[in-house]
């Protein structure tokens, strides 16, 4: 044998045990099994702790599914503009009414008069006459304080408008005394309607943790000119919130709270649009199971699926695990030669 010969011999050979280490070291580290249709996935104890895996186990938790919306903090000025302009024409209505029924009283007085013939008929006519005009600047100014209180309603609803409109109103004092704000809250079309809801929460921040309450108030007639959405209104009296500030309102979705789990983000996996989690069977055994619905929280994401007790949600590890389980299913090469030898 040549030694050409030779150094090809001991370079086929090396290159031999090198694919066999290879292919033991990867059998060593995918140790999947399916079983029942279900991975399996194998991971002793000391394997888990080089790699870092982490599971923990979650009390269960209720959650009232919530929406993100948008409003505004208003201004008591618009409110106290037809506050003004109704009290001026109410002081000027009842000055109306005190002549209208005194000119009414003068003209019975001397049709009683003019009967008996003490008084002549053009005193009678002219006192007829101041009669018709008391009476039309009267009739005038109730349209008028009429047509304020339309607007209003038409603009702010009934309810603010009577406090508006309303004499000593407690609400409309506080509102112009900043005790208490007024809110506009817009929902999107086909969004969730707010009126069945006594209170949200909501905060200038946009932190769902420092949000405080708002009280419903009404519905509001108009719509949004932008968005085209129902406007509500709220009141608070939280002195955080000033007028003119945008803030986030968070609705309530149903008015049930589901039950369920918090996971962090970590312990989610990902696959062709479905979600899942690896639960610790035993100490060295994982399996996957899909979640359905996933609501996304603040600090994570919370899941309704029914979880059998004291079971471990992995939430560190999971992307691992999900390639383990992945390169179970890539048939190996021993299995694709006996095919094709077959």
């Amino acid at each position: 044998m040549t030694r050409y010969s030779l150094v090809l011999l001991l370079c086929l050979a090396s290159l031999f045990n090198a694919s066999s280490s290879a292919s033991n070291a990867e059998s060593e580290l995918t140790p999947v099994e399916i079983i029942n249709g279900q991975a399996v996935i194998y991971l002793d104890t000391e394997m888990q702790q080089k790699s870092g895996l982490k599971t923990q186990q979650f009390q269960t938790t209720q959650l009232l599914a919530e929406k993100a919306v948008y409003g505004k903090a208003i201004s008591t000025r618009p409110l106290l503009s037809i506050q003004s302009q109704y009290q001026s024409l109410l002081a000027k209505k009842m000055g109306a009414k005190a002549r209208l029924s005194k000119s009414s009283l003068a003209v019975i007085r001397l049709r009683r008069l003019q009967k008996n013939e003490a008084v002549s008929i053009r005193k009678l006519q002219i006192q007829e006459s101041q009669w018709q005009i008391d009476k039309a600047l009267f009739e005038q100014l109730v349209y008028e304080s009429d047509l304020i209180i339309s607007n209003s309603q038409l603009k702010w609803g009934v309810l603010i408008t009577q406090w508006i409109t309303q004499n000593n109103s407690a609400q409309f004092k506080n509102l112009i005394s900043g005790k208490s704000t007024l809110l506009i809250i817009t929902v999107p079309a086909g969004s969730t309607k707010l009126d069945h809801f006594k209170s949200i929460f909501i905060s200038p921040t946009g932190n769902r943790k420092t949000a405080f309450k708002a009280s419903f108030i009404s519905l509001l007639p108009s719509t949004d000119n932008f968005s085209q959405g129902l406007q509500y209104s709220f009141l608070t009296d939280n002195r955080t919130i000033k007028p003119g500030m945008n803030f986030t309102a968070w609705v309530p979705q149903q008015k049930d709270s589901l039950i369920g789990i918090t996971i962090p983000e970590t312990a989610v996996a990902w696959h062709l649009g479905q979600a899942f989690v690896f639960i610790k069977t035993s100490d060295e055994q994982f399996i996957h199971h899909n979640i359905s619905p996933l609501i996304k929280v603040p600090n994570g994401y919370f899941i309704s699926a029914e979880l059998n007790d004291n079971e471990e949600i992995v939430v560190k590890g999971t992307q691992m695990l999900l390639s383990y389980e992945f390169r179970s299913q890539i048939p190996s090469e021993e299995n694709d030669d006996e095919e094709d030898n077959d």
